[in-house]
């Protein structure tokens, strides 16, 4: 089953055309679709997930200029682009007049027997030039946690040409302990052989969240649609970190607009989590519509946390941040941190770093994983062995805690 939800988002409004959603312009409506096939491949690797497209539906309705903005692979990607580039829109309005509106759009990719499945959040690939991306032959599942609950995991591995993962490295675990279990699953998996790639995945398992009485938003159905909404605020945490993302909530919106039960799909951490969560409980909703009655739904909603840079002025961003404590321990705290100067040269540059904290906040055993220029490297490991954190306790006792950043210069 694919069925399909509007992003909603902390962007601005823009200026000039095409236009985003908001101050006097309408949202554009779907007003006639194809659902978009579910691929081999994802049955076979048994993933669900949530592809979403940026586009810009033009002043007849059509859709123009689309994007894949949050790809999951498995094939997917393609075929919600195929499935949205037929669709068929009400335009967005601006002053009584059709215009063309930019807009995102997530084609959501349920199995109909959702038990074991990986709900895939991105699959990502470094090619070389021309090559094709690796497809997956044979997969192996994490055994499942607990009825209610839910694990989120972010790894990195290079695929070589005979289609054999190697070089395993999990970036975020939210579950302490499930290190092993999640490794050894996908040293099994197999691809197609061909050409070497550098891949990242991030996916759960265990329980997606529905709240009872809600349906997910299908065919012949309107999603609700935020008529009032409160901006979320920075964790003090976040801010100390420059850190930034999206944190993607299901949200029950009730038959009279109101929000119900609240869960996080995807985390971002460092207290976002829990703003985000904060800050939607307060927006009010116009109801999702089938049939002409109000109805109660579930929705996906993504809430962006940006930090302002100057114009013109690109600054270093904290992309990513995960920690791994001990069982029973509370993770580390964000206390003070640097990052290495702007620099014109580090535009774009990219460092993930793997490090302990110690038992008196320190960073230390420091090793760069990944890097998109030796230079950089070498400025962000100097800047993060000067960062402060509040140390993972655990009884009462500070404890070491291993932890994994990304950073970013620019967006």
């Amino acid at each position: 089953m694919a069925v399909f939800v509007v992003v909603c988002a902390t962007a601005a409004a823009q200026e000039g055309p095409p236009y985003r959603a908001g101050n006097g312009v309408s949202v554009p409506v779907v007003v006639q679709k194809t659902e978009p096939e579910y691929t081999e491949e994802a049955h076979l690797a048994r993933v669900d997930g949530s592809v979403r497209i940026s586009l810009v539906v033009d002043s007849e309705g059509n859709p123009t200029d689309l994007r894949v903005t949050r790809p999951i692979g498995f094939g997917l990607d393609e075929a919600a682009l195929k499935s949205v580039g037929s669709w068929k829109f009400k335009p967005g309005v601006k002053d009584g007049v059709a215009v063309p509106v930019l807009t995102s759009i997530e084609v959501n990719f349920r199995l109909p027997e959702p038990k074991d499945a990986l709900h895939m959040q991105s699959f990502v690939c470094k090619l070389s030039e021309g090559a094709a991306r690796p497809r997956v032959l044979l997969s192996e599942h994490p055994s499942p946690p607990g009825p209610d609950e839910t694990v989120s995991v972010t790894i990195s591995m290079d695929v070589d040409e005979q289609g054999v993962p190697g070089n395993l490295h999990l970036v975020k675990l939210t579950e302490a302990g499930r290190e092993n279990d999640v490794l050894a699953a996908l040293r099994e998996w197999r691809f197609q052989p061909g050409t070497a790639a550098a891949c990242t995945l991030s996916f759960a398992f265990g329980k997606m969240p529905v709240a009872p009485g809600a349906h997910q938003i299908g065919s012949g159905g309107s999603s609700p649609r935020p008529i009032t909404r409160v901006e979320p605020e920075f964790s003090m945490e976040a801010s100390r970190a420059r850190y930034e993302g999206t944190v993607v909530l299901s949200v029950a919106v009730d038959d009279s607009g109101k929000v119900g039960d609240i869960k996080v799909l995807r985390p971002l951490g460092l207290g976002l989590d829990e703003k985000a969560m904060e800050a939607v409980r307060t927006w009010k909703f116009q109801p999702a519509m089938k049939g002409g009655q109000a109805m109660a739904v579930q929705a996906t909603i993504e809430v962006n946390f940006r930090i302002q840079d100057k114009p013109g002025k690109p600054a270093w961003h904290m992309k990513s941040i995960s920690f791994n404590p001990p069982a029973g321990a509370a993770r580390p705290h964000v206390n003070s941190l640097k990052f290495p100067g702007s620099d014109a040269d580090a535009a774009g540059s990219v460092v993930t770093v793997s490090f302990d904290i110690d038992e008196l906040g320190k960073p230390v055993n420091l090793h760069a994983n990944k890097s998109s220029d030796a230079k950089w490297e070498g400025e962000v490991l100097g800047a993060v062995k000067g960062w402060k954190f509040d140390p993972g306790m655990k009884d009462g006792m500070p404890v070491a805690v291993p932890c994994t950043v990304t950073v970013a210069m620019g967006r």
